[in-house]
């Protein structure tokens, strides 16, 4: 199942940080595949394709992220790819300030979204959340402690999701990709072997893998995408 054709016509599904390359190819797999799609980020961009709805929330706002949920239909899937990056630095070196950013933005916005996703879905005892962590949070080895830290919380956050919900119709996962090949990471390491690195498409394909009503028996996942790096 997992790569192949999966069908969402009539599911709502909220991808939450749908400006980003990500987001987009989410967005782009999601509606091929037949959902009804909510994007969702900071700010909406206001040349969306016909068919896709937008909303602009600050998803560091419990107030505002509990509204939008409160104000849509309650979905079968969130797909959160939402965070920030922050390079590597000796912890000799620690920047307290990088490392709250880094927890605001990996970690409290994860768990904000997990909060309103979960009071929505248990009302109708079903639907898939897959949040997003990184290979880093399991092999820290090149990458900075602020980052690696906030995203190996994002694991611990699905998995005491998954065991709250255990039992229901609701699963909780994440996906946990290597370097994406999107055009930001080639323009910042212009002189890594790109072909090693998985392409959005094959990312989103783990995604709505987990998202899918196929996937009821996995929750608490973290899916490793590396492609060949």
């Amino acid at each position: 199942m997992y790569g192949g054709a999966v069908d969402f016509s009539g599911r709502e599904v909220f991808v939450v940080g749908s400006a980003g390359a990500l987001g987009s190819g989410l967005i782009a797999a999601l509606t091929k595949a037949g959902a009804n799609v909510l994007g969702i980020d900071r700010v909406a961009d206001a040349t969306a394709a016909d068919g896709l709805r937008l909303r602009s929330v600050d998803v560091l706002s419990d107030a505002e992220v509990g509204g939008l949920f409160d104000a849509e239909p309650v979905p079968w899937a969130v797909l959160n790819v939402v965070g920030g990056f922050a390079a590597r630095r000796p912890l000799t070196q620690l920047d307290l300030d990088e490392l709250e950013s880094q927890l605001l933005l990996n970690l409290v916005t994860a768990a904000l979204v997990t909060k309103h996703a979960l009071r929505r879905m248990s009302e109708v005892g079903e639907g898939r959340l897959v949040h997003t962590a990184s290979r880093v949070a399991f092999e820290p080895n090149g990458s900075g402690f602020a980052y690696s830290v906030s995203k190996l919380a994002v694991v611990h956050l699905v998995r005491m999701a998954a065991t709250e919900v255990q039992g229901t119709g609701i699963t909780v996962n994440c996906v946990v990709p290597s370097i994406v090949d999107t055009p930001a990471n080639r323009a910042s390491m212009p002189n890594s072997d790109h072909t090693r690195w998985p392409a959005i498409a094959q990312v989103a394909a783990a995604y709505l893998f987990l998202a899918s009503p196929a996937a009821q028996l996995i929750s608490g996942a973290a899916l490793p995408v590396y492609g060949r790096a």
